[in-house]
């Protein structure tokens, strides 16, 4: 660990800042065993804040695992910031940038209503972006509650442009830029247009640089990520969010001219998936600052469940010869592995008494041949009350089918192999994109958009929009019958082609266009069903034409009846004959109305020639 043993540090001038993301509250709250990792763990990172006395805590975003957290998660949360950051601790630094501008409001702790001793600066992530009516994040209400300093949020994603957070204490002026989470295509794209720009504070050079994002930085394919290139040169560092393996190592440093940046990617707080990257030791990261001198110190966190990985390869295995036990043979040499990884979880234990003794367990398996498959669910049973994770300890794959896709090169679309895209995929949104392409062209999507849906599906999953299906759907059979009726296809051949344009168009529509045409479809589908309500609510029958309904007791009703029974049947007033409608001029729209029209009177006819033509043919019996 890196110690700050510069005798010429005045604590009167250095800054120190507790780093953190990635906490996922809310993650698995409804597990009986790892339902309160996620706060235990933010606890910790808070109370390290408060035994290194720090002057701000900054978070780099997915404070919540979901964009709409439960009641619970959200008292959770506040409870938990109430007890670390509230008190009667001054507060050491100032704020000299305009606060509405960073923050919408002014900073917590000039709150005369608040005492805050540590105030907490965060961007949102992925998981915790506006989402619904008005776009409120969970982090809004955090902030308009005094908790967090909400900043780094944008609106307009055509052109970003990023004012700091100026923090000054003593002789030490920190400027803080934030870049709360943008989709990465959208973003790789801005930077490439040269469309992202930082405003520099006047006095440039006395200013020490951190820029906040929370974005891919590993390759995961072309613009679907931000390389470190692309950032501008005078940052003197960069927090990076999104990255759940730790990657903070203790740097003593001082910026140089034309030098690069150091990134400090904090990694996750909890598991959120049983990857080989979050078995890595979870970590926060204490900053130290003076001028432009800096120290970065690794903070190991005590509260994390312990988390073993491996990778197991069969064929790589003495297992003796085949024989008709193979399987039983593979399942006591997985249970020896299995608890060889407990024991080795053992030895992770901090002694913290906070900290989840259960371990997690994954084995990542590749067979040979289905000799050496089995039930894997009657296997992960013999673990119940062992791992903390008893239902998913095993991932099995078939060696020979990862040997061959590493080996060969690109394929046609057709050939893809979806168990292999399954592997590999790094989100619901590459496995869809993966699956739609997969399929034969007699079955891919002739109406859907590929985007539209795998968006749709992100905003279900991540931000729990359940309404967007409904409204994806609607605007794309809006827009697909708003094409029809402006053509004039007749055929079923012409239809296919129209609806084949119809979904070209939206294919070639760019993020924003696409955006824009769901969301004109779906307001015109939305207009279109309350003008059919409308329409029905004042539909009036006239009096003339009610018939009075059938009566049975002895009222006035039922005299009447008998009395014109008795008087023979009433006879009915003449109607003038009807007036021929006038002309009207034919339209594609009303062609295909007319069509649809007649085509349901056929179908009606047919199909009540049939039933009479079926009656015929009963026989009756004469008894």
């Amino acid at each position: 660990m890196v110690q700050n043993d510069n005798d010429s540090w005045s604590p009167d001038h250095t800054i120190k800042v507790l780093i953190a993301s990635d906490i996922h509250l809310g993650h698995l709250e409804n597990d009986d065993v790892r339902g309160e990792d996620s706060f235990i763990a933010f606890e910790e990172v808070l109370s390290l804040a408060v035994q290194y006395d720090v002057d701000l805590v900054l978070l780099g975003g997915d404070l919540f695992d979901h964009a709409k957290p439960s009641p619970s998660c959200m008292f959770k949360c506040t409870q938990i910031i109430r007890k670390y950051c509230l008190g009667d601790k001054p507060v050491n630094i100032e704020v000299l940038s305009d606060q509405f501008e960073n923050f919408s409001r002014a900073v917590n702790y000039e709150d005369p209503n608040l005492n805050v001793s540590y105030p907490i600066l965060s961007i949102h992530g992925n998981h915790d972006d506006p989402v619904g009516q008005d776009g409120v994040s969970s982090l809004d209400i955090l902030s308009i509650t005094g908790l967090v300093n909400y900043f780094g949020r944008w609106t307009d994603y055509t052109h970003v442009r990023i004012s700091p957070v100026l923090i000054r204490k003593g002789d030490t002026n920190l400027s803080l830029y934030g870049l709360s989470h943008i989709k990465d295509q959208r973003l790789a794209r801005l930077f490439l247009e040269k469309k992202v720009n930082m405003d520099l504070p006047e006095d440039g050079n006395d200013w020490f640089n951190v820029l906040a994002l929370h974005q891919n930085r590993a390759d995961r394919g072309h613009n679907n990520f931000i390389p470190e290139n692309v950032l501008p040169t005078f940052l003197d560092l960069v927090v990076w969010g999104h990255e759940h393996d730790s990657q903070v190592f203790a740097t003593k440093d001082i910026k140089r001219e034309n030098g690069c940046f150091c990134v400090i990617q904090p990694g996750s707080t909890v598991v959120t998936s049983l990857a080989a990257g979050e078995a890595l030791p979870k970590h926060c990261a204490l900053l130290q600052l003076q001028r432009k001198e800096y120290v970065v110190t690794p903070l190991p966190l005590k509260t994390v469940r312990p988390f073993i990985f491996k990778t197991v390869v069969l064929s790589e295995e003495n297992l003796g010869d085949e024989d008709v036990n193979e399987k039983e043979k593979v399942q006591n040499f997985l249970k020896e592995k299995v608890n060889e990884a407990i024991t080795e979880a053992q030895s992770l234990h901090s002694g913290d008494p906070k900290q989840p003794l259960l371990p997690l367990i994954r084995l990542s398996v590749f067979f040979e041949h289905e000799g050496q498959d089995f039930n894997r669910v009657r296997f992960c049973q013999n673990f119940n009350g062992l791992v903390a994770n008893p239902k998913d300890i095993l991932i099995m794959k078939r060696e020979k089918k990862v040997r061959e896709r590493k080996e060969r090169a690109e394929e046609e679309e057709d050939d893809v192999d979806m168990s292999a895209a399954a592997v590999e995929a790094t989100d619901v949104e590459a496995l869809l994109r993966a699956y739609y392409a997969a399929q034969p062209a007699d079955r891919r999507l002739t109406v859907l958009s590929v985007r539209a849906v795998t968006d749709a599906v992100r905003d279900f999953t991540l931000k729990r929009d359940d309404d967007v299906f409904r409204r994806t759907l609607d605007a794309h059979r809006q827009h697909a019958v708003e094409q029809l009726l402006q053509s004039s296809a007749e055929t079923p051949a012409e239809v296919d082609e129209q609806l084949r344009l119809s979904k070209a168009a939206l294919d070639a529509a760019d993020e924003e266009g696409l955006r824009a045409l769901i969301a004109q479809a779906a307001a015109a589908a939305v207009a279109g069903k309350k003008a059919a309500a409308a329409k029905q609510d004042s539909i009036v029958v006239s009096s003339d034409e009610e018939q009075p309904a059938p009566t049975r007791g002895r009222g006035r009703g039922a005299r009447g009846n008998r009395a014109r029974r008795g008087r023979g049947p009433a006879r009915a007033k003449p109607s003038p004959p009807p007036s021929p409608p006038p002309e009207r001029r034919s339209t594609p729209r009303r062609s295909a109305a007319q069509k649809t029209t007649s085509w349901l009177q056929s179908l009606t006819t047919e199909r009540a020639t049939r039933r009479r033509r079926d009656s015929s043919d009963i026989e009756i019996s004469d008894d």
